[in-house]
């Protein structure tokens, strides 16, 4: 399976970003957005998925702040604008919603039993993860 290098830049980007967010829970905002602006200049005619992206982030951080009591910041959220500008169709976009759905509930089940029961958790390392399953699957571009 051959990667583009953008596909693989924005996988550096996920991995420093989430050695940031496990090791001091906080993310320099120039990393996440020039992951951004990279992905928009190579990806502009993903622009509506990338606005799905950040919809669906906002709406996600809303639920899981107000369900679950966990904190969801900004980060998280511009990594899902980038998910969405590196997703290939409408169905990658629902399979990423699916797979993020899944990952998320089990990753927080996880920490809350064998980690840490705090309301700030890092929810980066997760998204790492779905964007893995994403480039296996061969559904971001």
């Amino acid at each position: 399976m051959i990667f583009t290098w953008l596909v693989l830049v924005i996988l550096g980007i996920l991995i420093l970003a989430s050695i940031f967010d496990l090791k001091y829970k906080a993310v320099p905002s120039i990393i996440l957005t020039a992951g951004i602006f990279t992905a928009l200049l190579v990806n502009s005619h993903n622009l509506l998925f990338g606005v799905i992206g950040l919809v669906f982030g906002i709406l996600i951080r809303d639920l899981i702040n107000n369900v679950a009591g966990l904190d969801f910041g900004v980060a998280d959220i511009k990594i899902f604008v980038i998910f969405g500008l590196l997703l290939t169709s409408f169905e990658a976009l629902i399979l990423m919603i699916i797979i993020f759905l899944v990952f998320q509930f089990v990753y927080t089940v996880v920490w809350r039993w064998r980690i840490s029961d705090e309301a700030e958790m890092p929810f980066i390392p997760c998204l790492l993860v779905v964007y893995i399953a994403l480039m296996l699957l061969g559904v971001v571009a």
